[in-house]
């Protein structure tokens, strides 16, 4: 296994992620504002965490990692 560098890069723009950070956000807002309990169907969040592996096969160029990458 290797690690890569440049790990706020993935972070941040790897598409498999975004699912995930969305689905988080979504999870939690109920307890953020108490009236949108009930407005999502749980199945909802798992449709969307659904969609990561998807975003794992995408190519990303932006994410190639280069020698001159910052650490």
């Amino acid at each position: 296994m290797k690690l890569i560098r440049n790990k706020r890069r993935v972070l941040t723009w790897s598409l498999a992620l975004w699912p995930v950070y969305l689905a988080g956000l979504l999870g939690l807002a109920p307890y953020i504002v108490p009236f949108l309990d009930g407005w999502l169907p749980r199945w909802a969040l798992v449709l969307i965490l659904a969609l990561s592996p998807f975003g794992r096969v995408i190519e990303q160029k932006k994410l190639k990692e280069t020698d001159d990458a910052d650490q």
